[in-house]
């Protein structure tokens, strides 16, 4: 295929910013488009800055006027179902940001209208783009033996994040600049700790383990905000493995945070750490292994979902962050929440795994 792909974007927020639309704007086999936000300015502030001809406030608008092969979403949480839903009934394929969506309902049927439409629809969980982790797939899946238990951790600075007062919140005219609102206020962001780190965790923990949950029991702590800013879960996937997680945003600006996955197997026990995109495997009889970051790349790169979406649109690649699998993670996550609300285990709902 040598023709360049066109591409929108859907959504000119920070993380936009941040992460995509310099992507979209650099990438050699990539025509940019369009932009669409539903605030028009930010829209055409987009649009001028990286480079696409055209800007909208509207997606049908967009899809009516402009020819579009590929899309990224990158809108509030709550609001991805229906702008992915009109993308893939357009015939785009889309790259969607995490959370893929904030129930199981809405994410098992964006997975479902792709199969039924031969589209491709992958999800930004950017920790699964890194090069060690197809490694690390590989390792738990054929070396440490049955999989018994697995913990996982995930503690980051975003309390002030989720926190109505921050000075972020009242950044709305800077697009550079993270919004408080659209994590604190549950309407957009569906959840606070859960929907934003958590569906990394959890992302990459069935990616890597290739199962699904099955029945999960949560805590979690809003610490006076609207959204959860603590969480610990204690789950069962497939098999009858047994796991962990907990997650917190309360990590103090200058202390270290881990985001860490632990497999325990009966022949090995793999730490994969996310942050460094390293993992060591533990052997029986104290042999030692380092899986090394290969890569020139970030262990965390934000820019990597795009040129990868690029390559598996092409079919040059595989889908690093496929969205049967993201959906599981949706099912857990929500799962989780309802856990928490009702002091109660919760079965989790699971759906057809396609991608091997």
């Amino acid at each position: 295929m040598s023709t360049r792909l066109r591409f929108a974007m859907v959504g000119a927020g920070w993380w936009a910013h941040a992460a995509h639309l310099p992507a979209l704007a650099a990438h050699p086999q990539i025509e940019f488009v369009a932009v669409c936000d539903p605030d028009a300015a930010r829209a055409d502030a987009a649009a001028r800055e990286f480079g696409a001809p055209a800007a909208f406030t509207d997606v049908a608008e967009m899809l009516a006027a402009v020819d579009i092969d590929c899309a990224v979403v990158a809108t509030p949480h709550t609001t991805h179902r229906p702008v992915v839903e009109a993308l893939l009934r357009a015939g785009v394929d889309v790259l969607v940001e995490k959370p893929m969506t904030t129930t199981a309902e809405d994410a098992w049927a964006l997975v479902q209208l792709a199969r039924d439409l031969n589209r491709i629809l992958s999800v930004g969980l950017t920790y699964q783009y890194a090069a060690t982790a197809s490694q690390v797939r590989e390792v738990v899946a054929g070396e440490i033996g049955e999989l018994v238990c697995v913990n996982a951790e995930f503690s980051s600075e975003t309390e002030g994040l989720f926190s109505t007062v921050d000075p972020l919140s009242a950044q709305l005219d800077d697009a550079s600049k993270p919004h408080g609102t659209t994590y604190s206020n549950p309407l957009l962001s569906g959840g606070g700790q859960g929907q934003t780190q958590l569906t990394h965790l959890l992302g990459s923990l069935l990616w890597n383990t290739g199962k699904q949950a099955e029945e999960v029991f949560a805590y979690m702590h809003n610490r006076g905000l609207t959204v959860d800013v603590v969480n610990a879960l204690t789950f069962r996937l497939d098999g009858g493995t047994i796991g962990t997680a907990t997650s917190t945003g309360t990590t103090p600006e200058g202390s270290p945070v881990r985001h860490r996955i632990r497999y325990h197997g009966t022949r090995a026990v793999l730490e994969h750490d996310l942050l460094k995109a390293e993992a060591w495997l533990f052997e029986a009889g104290g042999g030692i292994r380092h899986i090394e970051n290969a890569s020139e790349l970030p262990a965390y790169a934000r820019s990597a979902p795009v040129p990868a979406f690029v390559r598996l649109v092409r079919g040059e690649a595989t889908n690093p962050a496929p969205a049967d699998v993201a959906a599981a993670s949706v099912s857990l996550i929500e799962a989780a929440y309802t856990s928490a609300a009702e002091h109660r285990p919760v079965e989790v709902r699971r759906g057809e795994i396609e991608t091997s």
